[in-house]
């Protein structure tokens, strides 16, 4: 085995044990639900660990998943698998641009649209989703209208399964639109604000 590869595992092993946590519900079913934090750029790493909570909650008889989200984004490939695996799965998912004062832009807010239930805490924002890509450059955004109108595909069919707004969901790709937690709320993107992860649960 490569010392690289030693590398990422280690690193996705530190990632997985201080992200992952379970949390009792306050509801009175008291079902558990596991809370996986993004809290950075999305990479491959990230849509690893999803797949990681995501068989976790499934082995181990959780009755939810909540992804909290503050993130600028990350790459288009690592955002699409990430909204697949939440597409595929049998387990609830809960998006929720968390804390105060976070943002969720970009990949984070098409997979916030991709949710079972989506949330955000108050004096939050979503949008500027803009497809971009990883590259020896660093992030550089993607203007090939082959690439954005098949994401602008996605982004509306996600948001009609869950009964959301489609329209302002391409409006985030096509227009870079961005949203406080209020408007979203009132434009039908998102189904709650609320200030923690234990009244959003209740």
């Amino acid at each position: 085995m490569s010392l690289n590869r030693i590398l990422y595992l280690i690193l996705l092993f530190f990632l997985i044990s201080v992200i992952f946590f379970t949390l009792s519900s306050s509801a009175a079913s008291g079902q558990k639900v596991l809370v996986l934090e993004i809290s950075d750029t999305i990479t491959p790493v990230a849509d690893d660990i999803v797949a990681d909570a995501l068989l976790t909650a499934v082995e181990e008889d959780y009755s939810v998943l909540l992804i909290t989200l503050n993130t600028p984004g990350g790459g288009l490939d690592e955002t699409l698998k990430i909204i697949e695996q939440i597409g595929q799965t049998d387990v609830p998912v809960i998006g929720y641009v968390y804390p105060e004062g976070a943002n969720s832009w970009s990949a984070g807010t098409l997979i916030l649209i991709s949710t079972d239930i989506a949330a955000m805490a108050p004096h939050t924002i979503i949008g500027s989703a803009q497809p971009v890509e990883m590259s020896a450059g660093g992030i550089e955004p993607v203007e090939d209208s082959k690439v954005v109108n098949a994401l602008v595909a996605v982004a509306r069919e996600k948001a009609r399964m869950h009964g959301r707004n489609d329209t302002l969901a391409e409006k985030f790709i096509t227009e870079n639109l961005n949203l406080n937690a209020e408007a979203a709320l009132d434009a039908g993107i998102i189904e709650f604000v609320s200030p923690t992860i234990g009244d959003l649960l209740a």
